[in-house]
């Protein structure tokens, strides 16, 4: 499976999933061991079990990820800069989720190698997830909270898997807030 599924296949799979029709790569939902398997894009959150279940909402957020330790911290030392999120860390292939309602704002392979996604929530903040093994979603998604977007990776950062996540809170890319009470609050 590619990093970036094509817009126009993932219409059709999703079009066929909703037909209940059951494809060669296409398993239903409820027995799924990856989301290309049962929908972790195509399908709702709340169909998954085991791994690719999301955590429980506190609100109308989930946290990004499950089974995670937290690595570096708002404002870590980077040399000629400040680290602007917090840094979740778990095991390769572990699911990332939609922290709540929203639109991909873009998906994109940075010059270091790092996939990242931009998700704008309905609340109007924007949240940064940055190297992931798989993306799942592309630019202009619509995407529910909880749902799989992309697997735990060290894409632009060899040897050091985890989730770089910032928190846009005014939806202003230059506007990151330290995302720890966030994370808190609904990571429990």
């Amino acid at each position: 499976m590619p990093r970036f599924l094509p817009r126009k296949f993932r219409a059709i799979v999703a079009a066929a999933a909703g037909l209940g029709l059951v494809l060669g790569f296409l398993a239903p939902a409820a027995s799924a061991d990856h989301p290309s398997e049962g929908g972790g894009f195509v399908g709702t959150p709340g169909n998954l079990e085991g791994r690719w279940a999301s955590p429980k909402p506190v609100g109308n957020r989930v946290c990004p990820t499950k089974n995670f330790w937290v690595g570096d911290g708002w404002g870590a030392d980077r040399g000629n800069r400040k680290h602007r999120g917090i840094d979740l860390a778990a095991d390769r292939g572990t699911p990332i989720f939609a922290i709540e309602d929203g639109r991909v704002d873009r998906t994109k392979l940075q010059s270091n190698g790092a996939l990242q996604i931009v998700l704008k929530g309905k609340s109007g903040s924007k949240f940064y997830y940055g190297h992931m093994d798989e993306v799942f979603v592309s630019g202009g998604d619509k995407v529910l909270a909880g749902q799989v977007i992309a697997t735990m990776g060290d894409t632009g950062s060899p040897g050091s898997v985890h989730l770089h996540f910032e928190y846009w809170r005014s939806g202003g890319e230059s506007a990151a807030v330290n995302p720890k009470k966030l994370i808190s609050r609904i990571c429990r």
